[in-house]
C-alpha cells in the first residue's frame, strides 16, 4: 500500500491522499480485526435489508428496479433475478435503511448500508472475490467515516452545550463518500480515476435536509436521505470515472471544498488524514439491538437492564419517564401515538412499549399489531420524555468530530417504587465490553430480521447464511453465500404479507 503522510500541501493534496489510499489498499494491508469487522458489518447490513423485504417501502424500491430492468450482473434482494450494478446498489442499500436498524457511526450517520451494497454490486459486476469485497467494505467505510469526522457532527455546540442542528447538513454526504470509496477500490481505479470519481459523487450528493427531517411530524419513506440514491451515486461515479468521465479533482481542498458546499460550519484536515491506513474507522461503528433511531438506544439500554434485573412486566409498569439527550427531544421523539411505522422509528414511547411487551426486535416492531393494539396504545400514552441533565454538556463526549457516547436513562414507576438507570453507552457500542455485540448477538439479530425466530425452517436457512458470511474468505470469487442470501430473500418475499412501512 502506498505510504500515507499526515502533512497537507497546496492544490489538491487532501483529495489526492484519499484517492491514493482508496486505490492502493489491498486485502494484505488489512489487520485481522478489520477483516473480521468487515464480515460483521456485511452480516448486519444484509440482515437489515432482509428485514425490509416485505415493507411497503421495500416493495416500492423493488418494483422501481424491476421497472428499470438492466444488465443482469448483480443480486437485488427479493427480485428473483439479477439486475444492473447501479440498480442492485440502489435497492439493497435502501432496504438496509428502511427499519433504521442499520449500524450508526458516531458522527450521527448510517453508511454501512451504502458501503456494503455498493461494494457487493461492484464485486458481482467485476467478478471479484470475498477478500476483495472485505477490502472494499473496510476502505469505503473508512472514507465515509473520515469525511464525516472531518466535517464534524451535524449539530451546533455552544459553550459545550447543544443548541440545535446545523443550519445545513445531514448524513447523506458521508454515505455517498463511503459508497464511492468502496466502489473505487473494488473497481480497481487508478488514483486519477478515483479523484474524478470523488468529484462526481460529491457534486451529486443529496441535499442536506437534516433540519427539515427534524421538524417533520410524519417521516417520508427516505427519511433524511435515500440510502439507495447514495449507493447509486457512488457506484455510478466509479463506473463513469473508469470510462473516462471527469469530475472536480480538488473536491476536498481549497476555500470551496466539500465541507463548505455541504454546509458544515467547519472542518479539521488533521482528522481526515490522521492514521490513514493504520487506524481503521470500521472498528468504531455501533450496531443496533433495536430497530429505531440510535438516539433512543441509550434510554432503551437502561430500560432493558431494569427489566432484566427486576423482572418487570409491562402490565405492572404505571409510567416511564425517559431521560433523553438534547438531540432526541424534538416532537417526533416525544410522539406517543406515531401516525405510521416510519415515524414510530423515532418515537421513545413506541420503542419503550415494544421492549416492555417483548416484541422481537425487528420488522415485528412495526406490524399492525404493534402499532394499533390497545395495550401498545395505552403503554405509549404512559411514557414521557424529558432532558437527560448529564448529556447536556455534549463536548465532554466529543473527540475528533465523533461522539463516543451520550448518556440517556429511564425512571420506571412500578410496584409502588421508582426504578432508575442511566446508560453512558448503548448496547452495540464497541467501546465497552458490556455493550459490544458478539458474533452470536449479530447472528441472533439476523435471525430476527428474517422473522425466523419462531420458524425452524427459516431459522436454519438464516443461521446457515449468517455462518457463511462470517466465514467468507475466498480469494478467487464470491463464495456461495451471495446466492444463498438471494434465495433467502426470495423466500421471505413469498412467505409474508407486506408490512405497512
Amino acid at each position: 500500500m502506498t505510504e500515507m503522510t499526515n502533512g497537507v500541501g497546496g492544490g489538491a493534496e487532501l483529495t489526492r491522499h484519499m484517492a491514493r489510499f482508496v486505490t492502493s489498499t489491498r486485502y494484505a494491508d488489512l489487520p485481522a480485526a478489520v477483516v473480521e469487522e468487515s464480515r460483521r458489518l456485511l452480516l448486519d447490513t444484509v440482515g437489515c435489508a432482509l428485514g425490509a423485504i416485505n415493507t411497503q417501502s421495500g416493495q416500492i424500491a423493488r418494483q422501481y428496479v424491476e421497472d428499470l430492468g438492466g444488465n443482469p450482473k448483480a443480486t437485488g434482494l427479493g427480485l428473483g433475478a439479477k439486475t444492473s450494478a447501479t440498480s442492485a446498489a440502489y435497492l439493497n442499500a435502501r432496504l438496509a435503511n428502511v427499519l433504521d436498524a442499520d449500524d450508526t457511526f458516531p458522527t450521527s450517520a448510517h453508511f454501512g448500508n451504502a458501503t456494503v451494497f455498493a461494494a457487493l454490486a461492484m464485486a458481482e459486476h467485476f467478478g471479484r472475490s470475498d477478500r476483495d469485497l472485505m477490502t472494499s467494505i473496510a476502505v469505503g467505510f473508512d472514507v465515509g467515516a473520515r469525511v464525516g469526522s472531518w466535517m464534524g457532527a451535524p449539530f451546533q455546540v455552544r459553550d459545550g452545550e447543544v443548541v440545535g442542528w446545523n443550519e445545513l447538513g445531514g448524513p447523506s454526504s458521508s454515505v455517498v463518500w463511503a459508497a464511492v470509496g468502496a466502489a473505487a477500490n473494488i473497481a480497481k481505479l487508478d488514483p486519477m480515476q478515483a479523484n474524478h470519481a470523488f468529484g462526481m459523487a460529491a457534486a451529486n450528493s443529496p441535499q442536506p435536509t437534516i433540519r427539515k427531517w427534524a421538524e417533520a411530524k410524519i417521516q417520508p419513506m427516505y427519511k433524511y436521505a435515500d440510502a439507495g440514491w447514495c449507493a447509486d451515486a457512488g457506484v455510478s461515479a466509479a463506473l463513469l470515472a473508469r470510462l473516462g468521465s471527469t469530475g472536480f479533482l480538488d473536491i476536498l481542498d481549497g476555500d470551496n471544498a466539500f465541507w463548505r458546499t455541504y454546509g458544515s460550519p467547519g472542518h479539521d484536515d488533521g482528522v481526515l488524514l490522521a492514521g490513514l491506513g493504520e487506524e481503521w474507522q470500521i472498528l468504531n461503528t455501533t450496531y443496533k439491538e433495536w430497530p429505531c433511531c440510535r438516539w433512543i438506544h441509550h434510554p432503551l439500554t437502561a430500560f432493558a437492564r431494569l427489566i432484566g434485573e427486576h423482572g418487570l412486566q409491562a402490565e405492572e409498569i404505571e409510567r416511564v419517564v425517559v431521560h433523553a439527550n438534547p438531540l432526541a427531544l424534538t416532537g417526533i421523539f416525544r410522539e406517543q401515538q406515531p401516525a405510521d411505522p416510519l415515524t414510530a422509528e423515532f418515537s421513545h414511547p413506541h420503542a419503550m412499549a415494544a421492549l416492555a411487551h417483548g416484541i422481537p426486535a425487528g420488522p415485528r416492531w412495526y406490524e399492525d399489531e404493534a402499532m394499533t393494539a390497545p395495550h401498545m396504545v395505552d403503554f405509549r400514552g404512559r411514557v414521557r420524555v424529558l432532558p437527560e441533565p448529564s448529556s447536556s454538556n455534549i463536548a465532554e463526549w466529543m473527540g475528533g468530530g465523533q461522539w463516543r457516547g451520550i448518556p440517556g436513562g429511564v425512571e420506571v414507576h412500578a410496584r409502588g417504587t421508582v426504578f432508575e438507570a442511566t446508560a453512558d453507552y448503548a448496547l452495540g457500542d464497541p467501546w465497552s465490553e458490556d455493550t459490544r455485540l458478539s458474533n452470536g448477538g449479530l447472528v441472533e439479530k439476523f435471525v430476527r430480521m428474517c422473522r425466523a425466530d419462531s420458524d425452524s425452517h427459516l431459522r436454519e436457512q438464516a443461521e446457515s447464511c449468517a455462518a457463511a458470511i462470517l466465514n467468507a474468505d475466498s480469494d478467487t470469487g464470491l463464495s456461495p453465500w451471495v446466492r444463498n442470501i438471494g434465495a433467502l430473500a426470495l423466500e421471505l418475499r413469498q412467505s409474508a404479507d407486506a408490512l405497512p412501512l
